[in-house]
């Protein structure tokens, strides 16, 4: 019994590095499409206004108005 224990421990140990190193690569993944969306939001969508928010999906686009005070002039959906 105690010759397979250690193949058995491997095994788990083997499975568990295959998952982990799944799990960091899908959340890289994640994080470079959140970025590229900030990008686009901020670089593209928004490049002629001072301020941009992005919520999710929805890039918003702010200005100020006569008394200084940012104001909503554009939203877009990012896809």
């Amino acid at each position: 019994m105690e010759k397979t224990t250690w193949k058995v421990l491997a095994i788990i140990f083997i499975t568990l590095f295959i998952l982990e190193t799944a799990f960091v690569i899908w959340g890289m993944m994640l994080v470079s499409n959140e970025e590229a969306k900030t990008e686009e939001c901020y670089y593209e969508v928004c490049r002629d206004y001072p301020d941009a928010w992005l919520e999710g999906n929805i890039c918003s686009c702010f200005e100020y108005d006569i008394l200084g005070n940012l104001v909503v002039s554009k939203t877009e959906l990012i896809k």
